[in-house]
């Protein structure tokens, strides 16, 4: 393995966030000043210099990935005989007449077809409120890897989001396709708050560290609720004690079973999901 590739492996999965912080640095710090009558953009500061680099540093090296990428892909190519030039026309051609369009929508419902009599998942947004920018910034991010992971698995799940708003949702419209092409793979979101989005309670788990039920059976009619809160650990029982309040069952997952965590045993939105 090449050391961009070592380098790119460590670092690619920060990009997520660093294009989001990027994004609104690029929206409110370099925006002209409203009392500068030349249009002239604001100095930006060290700080901010910095994360600049940085995102840019970032994004040579998936550049330099994907270009790493496709040169492997046409070395594999070539030396099997294939005929490059003639696999693009007919792609191209598939392209223009939608064929290749409705194949994959045949592939995606066929895929989906399990998930009728499966059991759901949705993930909560109430804790906005609490959270800092950075760490809203890092749920948004969060809430697309679960999206893409459901949407490339072989066994997706019908997945959805409540109580999006504010920030949150604010980010995620600077997703391509969100909401209304999301919702064409197994997702659904709405401001509404969780009992109001999921109407039956008693089809609801909260899924939570706090609780003391382990988790070791997938239940096909339940909604598994996941918090949408990152706190670094600063909002302790946030989620069951949002549980009790709706009146919901809470459960954990088995990670002391199957895992040995060093340090804490809070996962992210999207290992959970995974």
């Amino acid at each position: 393995m090449s050391s961009i590739e070592n380098e790119s492996n460590t670092a690619i999965h920060k990009i997520g966030e660093e294009e989001i912080q990027a994004k609104e640095m690029d929206n409110t710090v370099t925006s002209p000043s409203a009392s500068d009558n030349k249009g002239e953009e604001k100095p930006l500061s060290k700080n901010q210099l910095k994360k600049r680099r940085r995102y840019e540093k970032l994004m040579a090296i998936k550049k330099r990935k994907k270009e790493q990428d496709k040169e492997a892909k046409v070395a594999k190519a070539k030396a099997e005989g294939r005929d490059l030039d003639k696999e693009r026309r007919i792609q191209e051609e598939r392209f223009l007449s939608g064929e290749g369009r409705r194949k994959r929508e045949r592939k995606w419902e066929q895929r989906l077809k399990p998930a009728e009599s499966s059991f759901k998942v949705c993930i909560d947004c109430s804790f906005e409120n609490s959270m800092t920018k950075k760490e809203i910034g890092s749920l948004s991010s969060q809430i697309r890897y679960c999206y893409a992971i459901n949407k490339k698995s072989y066994f997706p799940v019908y997945l959805s989001v409540s109580s999006l708003s504010g920030t949150t949702h604010e980010n995620l419209t600077k997703c391509e396709g969100f909401p209304d092409n999301w919702r064409a793979r197994a997702f659904d979101c709405s401001e509404k708050p969780l009992v109001e989005m999921h109407t039956k309670k008693d089809n609801l788990v909260y899924l939570t560290s706090d609780s003391d039920n382990v988790l070791q059976e997938l239940d096909n009619s339940k909604v598994y609720v996941i918090g949408g809160i990152v706190d670094r650990n600063r909002l302790k029982g946030a989620t069951v004690n949002k549980a009790k309040e709706l009146g919901i069952e809470t459960a954990k997952l088995p990670i002391d079973d199957h895992l040995k965590l060093c340090a804490t045993k809070v996962l992210t939105c999207n290992h959970v999901f995974e």
